[in-house]
């Protein structure tokens, strides 16, 4: 039998191949479109350097006319030729380019052809427009030689005007190209878009309906938890089906809920036990002075405020801890005793003493591991029968050692909230239980283990 997301995987996969099929011919689409743009770009291109060409071919003809109608004037014809010299300069420079521009054989030696008469233009100017100057008394001299120049001109102006022509239609045959291009893309888009919509109309009706009668059989479970007040859904939908997971779930997170419910009753049975004491103590003290000012009772009393204040915090603390979501990020182990270190007040380093052999990178949330780090070196300093403690890093494990009496009891003993040793009196019995808390989050481990003279706890990574 076929299940819903066995349906679901194959109707996505024939949409998808649609989709890559569309995507497949919208990128073929640029890029054939792109290569046709840059076609017509460089026919544009090459239409505007032919233009120019005709350009210096109308050029040299006001020079010959200038030179020939003021002969006599050497100053004009000087500058003329020198204009010409500049010209032909320009004229060399652009040949190459206009040359390896051509797009086919002929068009390739006409454009050859083409600079052949602009050199012999060249040479008539130069030489024989030159001498005829110097050795000429009236314009009957010049006959010759404007039939020559004339001659070159009007092959040069015949042949620029074929190549603006060849270009020209090579463009309107490029634009017919691209128009049948684009109505061909059309038309298979529309095809392919007729096939997606009734591949997905089709196969969406007969998986809605499977969905529709599983969600059936689901409400009614859902309606019966509410109805007889059941702690889980209970309601047959069937083996190997999707919505057999989602009331696994849904069962999960009820009875989730039913624990944490019955862990805040608990929490608040033992706040309300260790608020006692410090409150009566508070109290005590206040009432004491009214009577008389004592410094060492109004120390006492702040003293006491103090541990009510970290009480509160770590209960708000581990409370956060239920929602809390790890955002992981990638840190050193000294960047992480570092900034745990930062969160103590230590009033002398030398308490402390700190060995990295090893200072390899960790992956978890720093912000929570931070805390997590800092209430172990803040219960070895505090528990402490002398310093200075030891936080050593080795291999995969950070470990923080004090030297102290071995624990009468488990370490799972000590990672429920509010439990302590029985001769114990400073602390709340939260510091371990919020520690614990963290390193399950990250699915690290937390160790215990005494070697003699020390205690000593460890973050296995």
């Amino acid at each position: 039998m076929i299940t819903i997301r066995q349906r679901l995987f194959i109707s996505f996969s024939l949409i998808l191949l649609i989709i890559l099929s569309i995507i497949g011919v919208f990128f073929y689409t640029i890029f054939n479109l792109s290569e046709i743009h840059k076609s017509q770009t460089h026919r544009y291109d090459q239409i505007r350097r032919v233009e120019k060409l005709k350009e210096f071919n109308n050029s040299f003809s006001w020079i010959v006319l200038d030179i020939v109608t003021d002969y006599e004037k050497m100053d004009v014809v000087k500058k003329r030729l020198s204009k010409s010299n500049e010209l032909f300069k320009t004229l060399v420079l652009k040949k190459k380019q206009i040359i390896q521009n051509s797009e086919s054989l002929s068009e390739k030696k006409n454009l050859e052809l083409i600079f052949k008469y602009f050199q012999k233009i060249e040479r008539l100017i130069r030489y024989e427009l030159y001498e005829l100057v110097l050795i000429s008394k009236n314009e009957k001299s010049f006959h010759l030689f404007n039939k020559k120049f004339d001659n070159s001109s009007s092959k040069i102006t015949k042949l620029l005007d074929e190549e603006i022509m060849y270009l020209q239609s090579q463009l309107d045959k490029t634009e017919q190209s691209r128009n049948q291009f684009i109505d061909t893309i059309k038309v298979e888009l529309v095809i392919l878009f007729f096939i997606a919509f009734l591949l997905s109309f089709i196969i969406s009706s007969r998986i809605t309906k499977k969905i529709k009668d599983k969600l059936d059989k689901l409400n009614k479970g859902v309606l019966q938890l509410f109805k007889d007040d059941e702690n889980t859904i209970k309601v047959d939908i069937g083996k190997n089906n999707e919505l057999t997971e989602i009331t696994y779930n849904l069962n999960s997170y009820l009875e989730k809920q039913r624990d944490i419910i019955h862990s805040r009753e608990e929490l608040l049975r033992n706040i309300s036990h260790e608020l006692k004491t410090p409150i009566s103590k508070a109290k005590f003290l206040l009432e004491n002075l009214k009577q008389s000012k004592n410094d060492k009772e109004i120390d006492s009393l702040n003293s006491v405020i103090i541990d009510i204040e970290e009480l509160t915090n770590k209960l708000l603390q581990r409370e956060k801890l239920n929602f809390a979501k790890v955002n992981p990020s990638k840190f050193k182990t000294s960047t992480l005793i570092l900034e745990s270190l930062s969160k103590l007040s230590i009033d002398d380093e030398s308490k402390i003493e700190l060995d990295i052999t090893d200072d390899f990178y960790i992956h978890a949330d720093k912000y929570y591991l931070t805390i997590a780090l800092k209430n172990l070196i803040d219960n070895a300093m505090k528990y402490a029968d002398e310093y200075p403690i030891k936080i050593e890093v080795n291999e995969n494990k950070i470990e923080v050692k004090n030297i102290a009496n071995k624990l009468s009891s488990d370490l799972i003993y000590y990672t429920q909230p509010f439990t302590r040793e029985p001769n114990q009196q400073v602390g709340h019995g939260l510091g371990l239980n919020i520690v614990n808390k963290i390193i399950q989050m990250h699915d690290f481990k937390l160790e215990y283990n005494y070697s003699k003279p020390y205690n000593i706890f460890s973050i296995v990574f």
